[in-house]
């Protein structure tokens, strides 16, 4: 049986930093970097992000890809992509596409979009147990069914799922933090440009039904490689008496080079680390935000 602290991990995608992927079609983004790292229970891992900039617009696309052989007969493989849009550093909207698999049958596949609005950020999903219920709820939307579409263009099919309104996924509050950022992208992108000053970071977990939004605490540690980010994070599903941490090694050039992450819940314990494999393009500066705010 599965470790009940991957099934957490996974289902909170701020801690998923360690499940990782390639995009098809990023050779458009300004810059593309990829990461591989190693979990307990034998885990693989393969991340790809892919940052667009333009004047004020700024698009993330992380896609990630985990894998581990040493659980159950035909091993676990988790895929998950975030693709989010800011303005002027503010997020608008935030897609995600998360498929669970046993060897090469398929346990859980869902593809969420959330738009801000006037008190907050709406939600709507596409899911189905089966294809063919897949085909009867979202026949313009079934050519995305295969796992081997993973990391293919899908937002712009979205509309003609059509997709489920979900007000129960919706993140209430108006007005919204102006530094709110969603977890990959914070990971693997915002993290890189944080003033040097220790803060709380407001995170909102899409597709989430309780405890959408949380605040991460983050300090930065000087070194001779660049900074360190540090945090003791704090969730429900993790254990409070051995606190479970991550760290992010950033370097003075503004790349993300090492993320390493400590996990404590009641149920057991994992750890792992990613490094960059390497990066084409530019760095993509986003336009300017203010964090304390």
């Amino acid at each position: 049986m599965m470790p009940q602290w991957i099934r957490h991990v996974v289902d909170w995608p701020w801690l998923a930093t360690f499940v990782a992927a390639q995009i098809c079609g990023a050779a458009s983004a300004d810059e593309v970097c990829r990461f591989a790292g190693r979990t307990d229970y034998a885990g693989h891992v393969a991340v790809t992000t892919a940052v667009t900039a333009s004047g004020d617009r700024t698009i993330v696309d992380v896609a990630t890809t985990f894998d581990s052989t040493s659980m159950f007969l035909f091993g676990v493989h988790y895929l998950l992509e975030e693709v989010s849009t800011w303005r002027g550093g503010q997020l608008e909207n935030v897609a995600v596409n998360s498929r669970y698999l046993l060897g090469h049958r398929i346990v859980r596949q869902q593809w969420d979009e959330f738009r801000r609005a006037a008190d907050g950020m709406q939600g709507e999903r596409v899911q189905a147990k089966t294809l063919s219920d897949f085909r009867r709820r979202h026949p313009g939307f079934v050519q995305h069914w295969d796992p081997a579409t993973f990391g293919q263009p899908w937002l712009r099919d979205y509309p003609t799922a059509p997709p489920e309104r979900r007000i129960d996924l919706d993140l209430h509050g108006a007005p919204l933090p102006p530094a709110l950022r969603s977890p990959l992208a914070m990971a693997f992108y915002w993290v890189r440009w944080l003033p040097q000053a220790r803060r709380d970071v407001p995170i909102f977990l899409p597709g989430f039904k309780a405890d959408r939004l949380v605040d991460v605490p983050v300090a930065p540690v000087p070194s001779a490689e660049g900074t360190v980010w540090r945090t003791v994070l704090r969730y429900p599903s993790l254990s409070e008496r051995d606190p479970s941490t991550a760290s992010a090694m950033v370097s003075h050039d503004h790349h993300l080079v090492r993320i390493t992450f400590e996990l404590h819940t009641v149920y057991g314990s994992g750890r792992g680390e990613i490094y960059l494999q390497g990066c084409d393009g530019s760095s993509a500066r986003p336009a300017a935000v203010d964090f304390d705010r």
